[in-house]
């Protein structure tokens, strides 16, 4: 992946554990620890993707009024 790809906000770190489970079995390509984490993914159909792993939090409103607030990455 290029690292001319920034993130701004909430950015995975390559000493998280999802960074180095994404890149298992081999080492992450990070030069430290606190770089963020790119990937690159190909597809069967000959597709592909690449960028940078975030966090975020989605609220959402049950119809009993709750809010709950997962935190994914992607």
């Amino acid at each position: 992946p290029s690292h001319s790809l920034q993130a701004k906000q909430n950015v995975v770190t390559c000493k998280d554990t999802l960074c180095g489970s994404l890149h298992w079995p081999g080492n992450h390509p990070c030069e430290t620890p606190d770089e963020q984490c790119d990937y690159e993914v190909q597809y069967a159909d000959h597709g592909s993707s690449m960028g940078v792993l975030v966090k975020d939090s989605f609220p959402l409103r049950f119809i009993n009024g709750s809010i709950v607030g997962p935190r994914l990455t992607f």
